[in-house]
């Protein structure tokens, strides 16, 4: 195998896992999430665009702070992909100058891209808002694009420089967390701040010297044939860097679909252990084991969370959606949360020891169920106190439909689940 080929037949075979997955993705409950959630984000887009109690708000300088932090946060999105696996540490351990001209090239081009994409993607988004906010014009739409286009670009070039043992890069190296906010936060909300505040007649100044510095900075990291020969490969970096990436990737598949012979990890969280001590008295030691698995599940439990969280940020921006429109998004993200409740009892049913002990199958089931039911409480609470933003009559809605939809997934959905 050339290793110049390498990365190439690793990125195919990842999309082919892609597609895979993708298919195990696109089920009906997540398309019909897709399109309740994208009909929800487009009506309140539209209401926070067209409602007049924001027209005073769009002359805020505020906005432009909003506007930055924005374009930071698409910044933030898409990272260098690699590919590699634990075992390139052993097999091309005598090939840094290769990977390090060839196969890192292609690695930044793919990542590139789909960095791009992501840039395109958060700039659009933006161009009602600079609309609005009445500092819209072509020249500096370019002007920002192109700012993130080509700082993207330099992030996964400083990105990819890290990976080396001497990296070229030196400046706050041991302060990894105030290396990050410089790079990836404060040095490109000031050049944007910028870019927004200036009269467009000074504005292709900005572009000109951004070119010219973003233009050294490329060629201050590009790799020839002299300077791959001096470079070595920091492996145990790059094999955690890219296991992060994979997780990540993983991760986002797991949200909605269950993913075959996915690793899982526990943590205990020692703030979360009086909860133990609290709900497990009095209590089965099944319904113990499965409350332990979700609160030192270091997967599990931030999916719930964030669920939760995005449920309450959805509901809440609905102030003007009809009733059974915000009660159809509180029940689905009640679904949502028992779906991926659902791999605890798998994965603690497969354990050997677990069927040894001398506890029937119906006891077990009841046990989880115990805890679907409590999680589902939690749900009710946190959806409904938000319902009551919208009115009296929406919170009973909320609460009515919330009800049902829990018996329904506490007597029909797990018992058909676990069987």
């Amino acid at each position: 195998m050339k290793l110049n080929e390498l990365f190439m037949q690793r990125f195919i075979r990842a999309q082919n896992r892609n597609i895979k997955y993708l298919k195990l993705l696109f089920n009906d409950h997540f398309v019909v999430f897709l399109l309740i959630a994208f009909g929800a984000s487009i009506l309140g887009y539209r209401q926070l665009i067209v409602s007049p109690q924001f027209t005073s708000i769009w002359q805020s300088a505020w906005w432009q702070l909003f506007d930055v932090l924005w374009l930071i946060i698409g910044l933030q999105m898409g990272t260098l992909v690699t590919y590699f696996k634990p075992a390139d540490r052993l097999y091309l351990l005598s090939n840094d100058r290769v990977i390090a001209k060839s196969y890192m090239k292609r690695s930044i081009e793919v990542s590139a891209v789909y960095g791009f994409l992501w840039q395109i993607m958060f700039m659009a988004l933006l161009i009602p808002v600079l609309l609005q906010t009445h500092i819209f014009s072509p020249w500096r739409l370019g002007t920002l694009l192109l700012f993130t286009l080509s700082y993207k670009l330099l992030l996964l070039l400083v990105l990819r420089d890290s990976l080396f043992l001497k990296s070229r890069v030196n400046i706050l190296n041991e302060h990894n967390v105030i290396k990050y906010a410089l790079y990836n936060g404060i040095v490109p909300g000031i050049i944007m701040m910028l870019i927004l505040q200036l009269p467009s007649n000074f504005i292709w100044i900005v572009t000109c010297l951004w070119s010219f510095l973003a233009f050294l900075c490329g060629y201050f990291f590009y790799i020839d044939d002299k300077k791959a020969e001096q470079l070595a490969l920091d492996w145990p970096k790059i094999i955690s860097q890219a296991s992060r990436h994979e997780q990540r990737v993983l991760h986002f598949y797991a949200t909605f679909a269950e993913i075959p012979n996915q690793p899982r990890t526990i943590k205990r969280r020692q703030y979360l252990d009086f909860v133990i001590q609290k709900l497990t008295k009095h209590r089965p030691v099944m319904y113990r084991l499965y409350l332990i698995q979700l609160i030192r599940d270091t997967e599990v439990l931030p999916l719930l969370v964030r669920l939760e969280f995005v449920g309450v940020i959805v509901i809440y921006a609905l102030k003007s959606a009809p009733i059974w429109l915000i009660a159809t998004i509180a029940a689905l993200i009640m679904y949502l949360i028992i779906f991926q409740m659902m791999p605890i009892y798998s994965n603690i049913k497969q354990n050997l020891w677990t069927k040894l002990l001398p506890i029937d199958e119906k006891t077990k089931q009841k046990a989880f169920q115990q805890l679907a039911k409590q999680v589902m409480y939690v749900t009710t609470i946190l959806l409904v106190m938000v319902s009551f933003l919208h009115g009296w009559l929406t919170a009973i809605v909320v609460i009515t439909i919330m009800g049902i939809i829990g018996i329904f997934l506490n007597q029909l959905y797990i018992l058909n689940k676990i069987k």
